[in-house]
């Protein structure tokens, strides 16, 4: 076993650090933590304005609730994409040490270019909301790198001494939003000439869809989770993969939603939310690992972290078990750790699939909700007591191997105490 974990280790750690340190990537992760609260929002507001339960449907169709659901849906979810236009450019451009507004600025000018309008009169909402999530992720990457590449090579317009800093960046902007707006106009007029008709449509049937296709499937969404538990498993927090699946996965749920709002069945099992259920409890399923610990453990240390840990682990923040005990870089642990996400995944989407459990509206649930609540929140009882059942299963799994550290580390204590 510690053969495998010094190899996972030489494996792992080149992969996690390229990943973690990949600038776009990181950019990314934090623009989708900082439109979460624009997300609960409206997928709450979608799930008010559309849960099938007749006397509520009728009390908020007669005190015109509705509308109140409908609008908050239209401004948070329906435009999702055109927030993240606004947060991306600018978290990158952070990153690569570039004016962060004028990316901003420029980003936004080339999105619109590339957007079919009718002028002076609408742009239309289909674009602005998951459709176009992907267009915003291409924008961006080459509008904050195009302006990189141009403060690098020093082709700005420089401005003399003394000049406020504003007008300084203002100015030195002007050359990659000039170059940027002449190639988005000459892309536009391309794909208006094509079958696609506009660059988002080539987007998103040529690589929104088919990467759906292929990373909402069962094989790569437990790929996700074995990746995201590994790397946490060797100290590198789990998000670094996620963040790859959070456009994909933030799409379904708008789907999702989106079915429901039209009345029609959910297509998707994958969506933002799942991972209350593929890793309930925090990652490595650790809660009843936890609850082991404070009831269970003869050892007075693991007792001792079971009491300080279990409060955050039933809020989903599994690192002080991780670090406590440690289960990081434990032989012992490493098998629960990386086979109860395995377990939970494969169970809840079976479920899901055959019709024992509604699939998940989209509804945007918080990480940080303890389990049994996010379910009811996500979906309603069904998946609140599906995760019952893994909570069960999941410490099913952990209790022979907590057994064995359990003894070990008493046996320590025992040992420590008569010296």
């Amino acid at each position: 076993m510690n053969k495998l974990i010094d190899y996972l280790q030489n494996k792992l750690m080149p992969i996690a650090n390229k990943l973690s340190s990949n600038k776009f990537l990181n950019a990314l992760g934090k623009s989708f933590q900082l439109l979460l609260p624009i997300i609960i929002i409206g997928s709450f507001a979608c799930l008010g304005a559309f849960v099938d339960i007749k006397p509520w449907q009728d009390f908020i169709g007669s005190s015109g609730l509705i509308m109140v659901f409908l609008n908050l849906f239209f401004v948070t979810m329906k435009l999702i994409a055109f927030y993240l236009l606004l947060i991306l450019p600018y978290q990158y451009g952070k990153q690569l040490g570039i004016n962060g507004v004028s990316a901003i600025v420029i980003s936004v000018m080339s999105y619109l270019l590339l957007t079919p309008t009718e002028l002076f009169a609408s742009l239309p909402a289909e674009w602005m909301g998951h459709a176009g999530l992907f267009g915003v992720l291409v924008i961006s990457l080459f509008v904050c790198n195009l302006m990189k590449f141009c403060m690098d090579k020093k082709i700005y317009i420089r401005m003399p001494e003394g000049v406020p800093t504003i007008v300084e960046d203002s100015f030195a902007s002007i050359i990659p939003a000039f170059i940027a707006a002449v190639i988005a106009v000459i892309l536009a007029n391309i794909f208006a000439a094509t079958t696609f008709g506009n660059f988002h449509n080539f987007i998103y049937s040529v690589i929104q869809t088919p990467l759906q296709g292929l990373a909402l499937t069962l094989p790569a969404y437990l790929l996700m989770q074995l990746l995201t538990t590994l790397f946490m498993f060797c100290g590198i927090h789990g998000s670094t993969v996620t963040s790859l699946f959070s456009p994909l996965t933030l799409a379904a749920s708008s789907q999702n939603l989106a079915a429901l709002q039209a009345g029609l069945p959910l297509p998707q099992i994958f969506t933002n939310t799942f991972g209350i259920l593929a890793q309930v409890g925090g990652i490595g399923c650790t809660l009843g690992f936890t609850f082991l610990l404070v009831f269970k453990a003869k050892s007075k240390r693991l007792k001792a972290v079971g009491k300080v840990a279990i409060i955050p682990a039933i809020f989903g923040i599994s690192e002080p078990t991780l670090f406590g005990v440690p289960i990081m870089l434990n032989p012992i642990l490493f098998i629960p750790y990386v086979i109860s996400p395995i377990v939970c995944t494969i169970l809840s989407y079976v479920t899901m699939a055959i019709g024992i459990v509604p699939r998940l509206t989209g509804t945007e649930v918080s990480w940080t909700v303890p389990p049994i609540l996010s379910g009811f929140l996500s979906q309603g009882w069904q998946t609140a007591v599906l995760q019952v059942v893994l909570i069960i299963v999941t410490t099913l799994i952990w209790y022979p191997f907590f057994k064995i550290v359990d003894k070990q580390i008493a046996a320590e204590e025992l040992e420590t105490g008569t010296k």
